[in-house]
């Protein structure tokens, strides 16, 4: 997803455009199934992919930016974005969760519909519990852009200036980074993890 309401699907072999009924910037994608895709963008836009169309769905009067998805099921999806937005989705509708924070939160990843983390700026980290959203201890006090995990216990945000952090399940701590350039996301596996930054970075944590 992208700039100007840009979807494109992989079939297999090759990429093509999808329509997607929006002229708006989508930031993030995520989704189930074949049947059960979400993207979320500019001004609180929300799209559904139900196997053969996208449509929009609404935000709930949410009018904020998104920029961060995650979803665990069909009726669980989690979207983030200004203003310490948080929204759920129930498998019927979207509605607002209380963050307890105003920053810039862009993006979020999580284990299970009781185990999840929002990262933004400032330094700010969220856990969900399943019943509410609190803010955990980070250290850094700049952007956090990306977060990922391979189980609760091992999970890692990314930020600016080289910024790493590992949850042990218990706390996080700084990881050395080896460089100071602004890093946008993290991915792997349980024993490899990738992250990703500004100046074509891409760093790689061997097990």
């Amino acid at each position: 997803v992208g700039y100007a309401g840009t979807i494109l699907k992989w079939n297999g072999s090759a990429w093509s455009p999808q329509t997607s009924g929006t002229t708006k910037i989508l930031y993030a994608v995520s989704g189930v199934d074949a049947s059960n895709v979400w993207a979320v963008g500019e001004a609180g836009t929300i799209l559904k992919w139900n196997g053969s169309t996208w449509t929009a769905q609404p935000s709930g009067g949410i009018t904020e930016s998104l920029f961060g998805l995650w979803a665990v099921d069909a009726s669980n999806v989690w979207a983030v974005g200004f203003k310490g937005t948080i929204l759920k989705w129930n498998g019927a509708s979207w509605a607002p969760q209380a963050s307890n924070t105003t920053v810039f939160l862009s993006q979020i990843w999580g284990t299970a519909t009781n185990n999840a983390w929002a990262v933004g700026d400032t330094g700010t980290i969220l856990r969900w519990n399943g019943n509410m959203w609190a803010a955990q201890t980070s250290g850094p006090t700049l952007l956090l852009a990306g977060v990922w995990g391979s189980d609760a216990n091992n999970v890692w945000a990314v930020g600016f200036t080289g910024t790493i952090l590992k949850w042990n399940g218990a706390s996080w701590s700084p990881q050395d980074a080896g460089t100071t350039q602004k890093l946008q996301r993290a991915w792997g596996s349980a024993g490899h993890v990738f992250v990703t930054g500004y100046g074509g970075t891409i760093l790689h944590r061997a097990p």
